[in-house]
């Protein structure tokens, strides 16, 4: 196959860690979209398994695939090497263990715009397409204003990375925030749609990523404790970005407490589900949720309507004694009695 040319016209990159059963159908579903003038960089972040061989022995055989390797450090700081190498007009990128679906490509670069973004529809490996906007091209960003919230704190349309297209020229000088575990990629993607230089933003509705929802250390499969953290940490982007699409301060503060209200029900979500948790920081964050009355009250609804009434019977009673430390010592008991992994 030919060589990628020295200024190609599309960058992807991809971060590597334990990928070896994926790694293979991932990158075939980009070399074959037909894209000679690419560049796919692959990041091995230190992966302890093959992972670093199978990256070499696909360079060996594609000249459009360039290969790093580095310590572990993390998906942030693998992806900020990627943009470094990155050469491209243009920059996308892809999780190992997804794919691209046939002809993403083909649709994506006649329209891509120097100063434009371009944004496509996902599918989920469960089957469903859920996408909240319809094929259309949105001259700023203010035009997307009354949607802002179905965007960013509803769906994670405009949060996540693998369903967007970048111009290099948004991205130059930019980098993810290695010091962030969680929402780096909402932070940098706040900061590109709220700079002055984004011209219009493209809107592709159909599906042209395949993502795999339950792959290992995903959210929904780990127990993590710093999601209202890490809104705290993204809320001034989030409000540049408020700022940036012409909404005044009513409707800021709007979507903010909205944001941290989403945030704090799906913190409440892991931590009344299985995993271990200290008990000190289990009742803290605990106290963080009750403290926004808007996320008490949806929780507090949704279980006095869950019709395992058995099942939600304690978490009833704590939401009628208001007593978070009473559903931390629950939560706490009922962690004893899961098995050890």
């Amino acid at each position: 196959m030919g060589e990628c040319s020295t200024q190609p016209l599309l960058t992807v990159i991809i971060p590597v860690y334990k990928a070896v059963e994926n790694l293979g159908p991932c990158l075939e579903s980009i070399l074959s979209q037909g894209v000679q003038a690419l560049q796919v960089v692959l990041i091995v972040d230190g992966s302890p398994d093959e992972s670093g061989l199978l990256c070499d022995e696909w360079a060996k055989k594609d000249g459009r695939i360039q290969v790093i390797h580095q310590p572990n450090r993390g998906a942030s700081a693998a992806r900020n090497a990627g943009l470094a190498a990155a050469k491209g007009r243009y920059i996308t990128f892809v999780d190992a263990d997804d794919r691209l679906l046939p002809g993403l490509y083909a649709r994506a670069l006649p329209a891509l715009e120097e100063n434009g973004l371009y944004l496509f529809g996902v599918e989920f490996s469960d089957g469903t397409v859920p996408w909240p906007l319809e094929s259309a091209r949105y001259e700023s960003l203010s035009q997307l204003a009354p949607q802002l919230e179905k965007l960013v704190v509803d769906t994670g349309t405009l949060a996540v990375l693998y369903n967007k297209i970048y111009p290099a020229r948004l991205l130059q000088g930019r980098r993810f925030d290695e010091r962030l575990a969680i929402n780096e990629d909402l932070e940098l993607n706040l900061r590109v749609l709220a700079d002055p230089a984004l011209e219009a933003i493209q809107v592709d509705g159909t599906p042209g990523y395949w993502y795999q929802a339950e792959a290992p250390g995903s959210l929904s499969r780990r127990m993590r404790t710093d999601l209202l953290e890490a809104e705290e940490a993204t809320r001034p982007a989030y409000r540049a970005f408020l700022q940036a699409a012409g909404l005044d301060e009513a409707g800021q503060q709007r979507l903010l407490a909205a944001r941290r209200t989403n945030v704090c029900t799906a913190q409440y979500g892991l931590l009344t589900g299985p995993g271990k948790v200290a008990f000190g920081r289990r009742l803290a964050l605990l106290r963080q949720i009750w403290a926004d009355k808007p996320a008490r009250a949806q929780l507090r609804k949704r279980a006095q309507t869950d019709s395992n009434r058995l099942m939600a019977l304690p978490y009833r009673v704590c939401f009628a004694l208001n007593s978070p430390a009473l559903l931390a010592v629950f939560c706490q008991l009922k962690g004893l009695r899961e098995p050890s992994t």
